[in-house]
């Protein structure tokens, strides 16, 4: 009962943070999110997408053909709460949070043969519950958080069908689902997969029946995908986009070594300076990308100067605690020292985890290896329990000295990580947010009337979509206006050029103030006072 009680505070605190000030911080929505939240508004109101598809497995959206799950899931929170930042987060936050209560069957699973397996699983849990990682992507529409929640129900299912093989059929559903969420989990899950079968093909024997049956089903649910991928222009579209192998940057430098070897008169260039070679060694890097230090506990995946990353982490942090490093490295060192029940599949599960961000371009990435989860809380939570342990050998005053500054240290991280993510990252990082959209929307809205034209600079990328979103444009008239990604009724998406553009009569422009130098009939500042956006009118 009290184990229960213990679950049931780390799931009520999980909900809180994953929930708390959900629809304002972060400050905005990005582009993606917009999009997602507008095509599911689409299928609620006509059931097709902003292009006029129906009921489709893969959206359009920007030419990346994002896939179906989580805009199916928003239907229903926009149905509820309406077109807002909310709604659209809302499917995020529900199944992260709900990923912290089947983290805990997780872990009884796996550590079933364990004498601390509750304390682990309740460790592990509470952990996840309050990992910087896991709530930076409960917290937006990011379609790896609900692929990674299908991914870890998917194994606890597959776990307990080792016993009851029913379960095999919940698992290859779950497995099947977060492949039509997320492009990552495309390349890690039948990786992992194959790796469960072959650890586990006699006690799958036993129960093949069930097995079988598991495969049919997970086949006839792959059907679509497999069409999409081989035999649909978008199949590709994403990891063309994406991918080392596509990368012109490597092909470019791959090209000029190979000449200038021939400059040279150099034997073997072709080989050397093969593209196929300098594809692997950039694979290869970007996967130890993921095992460095820096990445967990310092900087995240920021390259340099802030970048995208601003997405991806709290100012000031990595993706986990500073206070979890020793935790984490004692509990990968007695893993593998000791005997532990299914030690091979955390650590299969480990290793693969990043292999589909190491074939892709802008490493170590976040939001593609996020499927590291929650195999880092497992480690830290078992380095934990080892090393509280052999506090034993101190007495007294030491030992409750050693436990409380371990303890106290701990919380200051906590409070900081808070504090960073709640106070200063909302402030100094709006701009990676896309803040302003909201605003400017709203006022063209509130004025259209009074202009012929209303043009909208697309400085910061995908202004349309912000525009449908918070002016809330109907599907069914946006779909059959040929509207666009470059303007619908009087609205135009473009550069502004302020010396032409005022030359048309009655429009308003909004531009960024590096087009639009001026003091604005209407201005937009980011969170940290800078000016986003500023809006004029031509002569009538």
């Amino acid at each position: 009962m009290k184990n229960k009680i213990i679950l049931l505070v780390i799931i009520i605190f999980g909900f809180f943070l994953r929930f708390y000030q959900l629809g304002d911080n972060p400050a905005g929505l990005d582009w993606d999110e917009a999009s997602l939240g507008y095509n599911a508004y689409s299928i609620l109101k006509t059931g097709r997408d902003e292009y006029g598809n129906f009921l489709p497995f893969s959206f359009r959206s920007f030419d990346d053909y994002k896939p179906p799950v989580y805009v199916y899931l928003t239907v229903p929170s926009v149905a509820i709460f309406g077109l807002n930042n909310f709604s659209v987060r809302f499917p995020s936050a529900l199944l992260g949070s709900i990923t912290v209560f089947i983290t805990y069957f997780l872990v009884m699973e796996l550590a079933k043969k364990y004498e601390h397996k509750e304390k682990l699983s309740l460790l592990t849990a509470f952990l996840l519950a309050i990992s910087p990682w896991h709530l930076q992507f409960s917290r937006v529409a990011f379609e790896a958080n609900v692929g990674l929640f299908l991914f870890i129900t998917g194994t606890l299912f597959f776990l307990k069908g080792l016993n009851k093989g029913y379960f095999y059929i919940l698992s290859s559903i779950f497995y099947v689902l977060s492949l039509y969420t997320y492009h990552s989990n495309r390349v890690v899950v039948p990786v992992f997969a194959m790796g469960f079968l072959l650890y586990f093909r006699q006690e799958i024997w036993k129960l093949k029946k069930w097995f079988i049956i598991s495969l049919i089903i997970g086949f006839i649910g792959l059907i679509p995908l497999i069409k999409i991928f081989f035999f649909s222009p978008s199949g590709a579209a994403r990891f063309g986009a994406v991918s080392v192998f596509t990368s012109s940057g490597i092909i470019d430098e791959s090209i000029n070594k190979i000449n200038n070897d021939d400059k040279l008169n150099l034997p073997f260039s072709e080989i050397v300076h093969n593209r196929r070679l300098y594809f692997l060694r950039y694979s290869l890097e970007n996967y130890l990308d993921h095992f460095n230090p820096i990445f967990w506990f310092i900087n995240g995946d920021a390259k340099g100067e802030v970048d995208v990353s601003g997405r991806h982490r709290a100012m000031g942090m990595g993706v986990l605690y500073w206070w979890e490093a020793p935790f984490l490295l004692a509990g990968i060192y007695f893993l593998i020292k000791n005997k532990f029940n299914n030690k091979f599949i955390i650590f299969w599960w480990f290793l693969t985890a990043p292999l589909a961000a190491a074939i892709t371009t802008g490493n170590p990435h976040a939001v593609r290896s996020l499927l590291f989860l929650p195999i880092f809380q497992i480690f830290t939570a078992y380095g934990v329990i080892r090393v509280f342990g052999g506090f034993r050998v101190f007495r007294g005053i030491k030992q409750k000295l050693l436990i409380v500054a371990i303890t106290g240290f701990a919380i200051f991280n906590f409070i900081y990580y808070l504090d960073s993510y709640y106070l200063h990252t909302p402030w100094v990082w709006s701009q990676w947010w896309q803040y302003g959209y909201r605003q400017v929307a709203e006022y063209a809205k509130q004025n259209e009337n009074k202009y012929d034209k209303i043009i909208v600079t697309n400085t910061y990328d995908q202004p349309h979509i912000f525009f449908l979103f918070y002016q809330k444009i109907d599907p069914a008239w946006y779909q059959t206006s040929e509207g666009s990604h470059y303007g619908y009724g009087k609205y135009e998406f473009r550069r502004i050029d302020i010396n032409k553009d005022r030359e048309i009569k009655n429009a308003l422009l909004i531009g960024s103030p590096a087009e639009i130098t001026e003091a604005g009939k209407y201005e937009v500042n980011f969170l940290d006072g800078s000016i986003a956006f500023r809006a004029v009118e031509t002569s009538r």
